[in-house]
């Protein structure tokens, strides 16, 4: 038997909303989680807050098209949702959420309401509690403003579930209801920190 490891470059397949030129939200959230400490540096190729960057290294490229086979499989079985709606723009920043939908809620009032969907797989253990997800709630926050809702479900995939031996995945999914502060809080952050740094970098302006 003879054996052949081939080397098979790999790139990202085209976004099913093309991201239009400026500052968008994921990118936002993605520099002020560096420099606050929420996220090591090393895990970043850019901190651009405009979304210009080319992705080069394979390993990126490879978890991100790990977590967009998880959408495609996921979205399409969630009854009612609408796939990747659109581009947003509020307050000059552009946000892209996975799902939206009118579905009725098992928090707050329990009637019908307008709900944000997000979908993520990840390495990190499902030990972490949830609150502990700085980057994937200011996320989720940043679409309430953007859609006008204060709910939102998110659907992780634990790769490698809890670490607990034999390593299995785990799927988990989360109904959250924001009060408007929170929501308005958040966005007054993320809006701040871009204003700070346009005003010392000059990437775009607003």
């Amino acid at each position: 038997m003879t054996i052949l490891d081939i080397t098979t470059p790999l790139t990202l397949p085209p976004s099913k909303t093309p991201r239009s030129e400026g500052l968008h939200v994921s990118n936002i959230i993605r520099s002020l989680a560096v420099e606050v400490g929420f996220l090591d540096k090393k895990w970043v190729e850019d901190l651009s807050l405009v979304d210009a960057r080319e992705i080069t290294d394979p390993n990126v490229i490879l978890r991100m098209r790990i977590g967009l086979a998880w959408e495609e499989h996921l979205i399409p079985t969630l009854e009612g949702v609408t796939d990747h709606p659109g581009e947003i723009l509020l307050q000059g920043v552009y946000m892209s959420p996975d799902g939206e939908s009118v579905d009725r809620v098992l928090l707050g009032s329990r009637g019908f309401e307008l709900v944000v969907h997000e979908v993520k797989s990840t390495y990190k253990s499902a030990k972490h509690n949830l609150k502990t997800q700085w980057l994937w709630l200011t996320q989720l926050k940043a679409y309430c403003k953007g859609l006008g809702t204060r709910f939102a479900r998110i659907y992780i995939l634990y790769i490698c579930g809890d670490y607990k031996y034999p390593i299995a995945p785990i799927y988990q999914v989360y109904e959250i209801e924001f009060t408007q502060e929170e929501i308005d809080t958040n966005w007054t952050m993320l809006i701040d920190y871009s204003a700070y740094r346009l005003n010392f970098n000059d990437e775009i302006t607003l």
